[in-house]
C-alpha cells in the first residue's frame, strides 16, 4: 500500500510541473556577440603562418577586461592582440541580465603571396 501511495504522489506531482513552466523555470543564455571588429594587418616581416588563440574576459558591459594568450606565435601574436583589443561586443546575458564572461579568438595566418606569378 505505501508503495502504490508512493508511486501516486509522484505521478500527481509530476502533472503539476508542466512542460510550459519547466521550460521558465531553466535559466536563458546568451552568448556574447560580436559588435565591431578590426582586420589584423599581417607584419611584411614575418613568414610565420599559423593559428594564434587568445581567450578574451569580457565585464558586463562588453568591454575586454584581460587578453590571454593561449596560442602564440612569435611575430603573428602582437599584431593580432592589438586588432582584438580594438573589438566592441555586446555582453552575455542570464535572463536578459548582463554578466562577466570569457570567449576564445582564433587568428589564422598565412602568409601573402609577393612573389612574382609563374
Amino acid at each position: 500500500m505505501r508503495i502504490l501511495a508512493t508511486i501516486v504522489l509522484t505521478a500527481v506531482a509530476g502533472l503539476c510541473l508542466s512542460p510550459r513552466a519547466a521550460r521558465q523555470a531553466s535559466p536563458r543564455y546568451e552568448p556574447p556577440a560580436i559588435i565591431e571588429a578590426a582586420d589584423v594587418v599581417y607584419p611584411l616581416q614575418s613568414v610565420a603562418s599559423g593559428t594564434v588563440v587568445f581567450e578574451l574576459a569580457l565585464d558586463e558591459a562588453g568591454k575586454i577586461s584581460d587578453v590571454r594568450v593561449v596560442r602564440g606565435i612569435a611575430s603573428l601574436t602582437e599584431p593580432a592582440e592589438r586588432s582584438v583589443r580594438q573589438w566592441k561586443f555586446r555582453p552575455a546575458k542570464m535572463d536578459g541580465k548582463p554578466l562577466p564572461s570569457k570567449i576564445p579568438v582564433a587568428f589564422s595566418f598565412v602568409p601573402p603571396n609577393v612573389g612574382p606569378r609563374l
